[in-house]
Parts: structure tokens; C-alpha cells; sequence
């Protein structure tokens, strides 16, 4: 079992609070057992938002290395740069 501690919340929206109090009396749980089980369920989101971005880049990344390269000139040889040294 997993110790607990106390955590203490100042300054919170009276809306708010009657929210999650009302999810509490439909859950028939206590304001800090409903308050916890918010927490846990907005991290769990959180986790699997940021894992579900991290998958969808990588099958980005994936697919562009996939794609051919057409042109296998150094970017220097594709860019005419002016005499400043600007590209044109």
C-alpha cells in the first residue's frame, strides 16, 4: 500500500469546488476521495495525450524517411546564392 500524505488546496473556485462535489455525491464518495480520483484520471489523460503525440511524430518521421530523395545534390549545389551570399 502506498503511504499516504496530506495535500492541502488554497484558493479554490467556490464553481469548482460545488463540481467536484457533485461528482462526489454521484460517486457516493467523499470530496478529497472524489478530488484524488479527478487528479489521477487528469494525469492518466495527460500521460497517454503526450504518449499518443510522441507515437504520431515518430510515424512521421517515419514515413519522411521513407521518401526518396530526388535530388541527392548537396544544398549548397541546389541554392545560387548572389554576391552577398544571399540566396537568390
Amino acid at each position: 500500500m502506498e503511504a499516504e500524505t496530506i495535500l492541502q488546496l488554497k484558493g479554490v473556485p467556490a464553481r469548482l469546488k460545488s463540481l467536484i462535489q457533485r461528482e462526489a455525491d454521484g460517486h457516493r464518495r467523499s470530496l478529497t476521495q472524489e478530488a484524488i480520483v479527478l487528479i489521477e484520471e487528469g494525469l492518466l489523460a495527460r500521460a497517454a495525450s503526450h504518449s499518443l503525440k510522441r507515437e504520431q511524430i515518430d510515424e512521421i518521421l517515419d514515413r519522411y524517411h521513407q521518401l526518396p530523395t530526388i535530388d541527392k545534390r548537396p544544398m549548397d549545389d541546389m541554392i545560387e546564392y548572389d554576391e552577398l551570399g544571399l540566396p537568390k
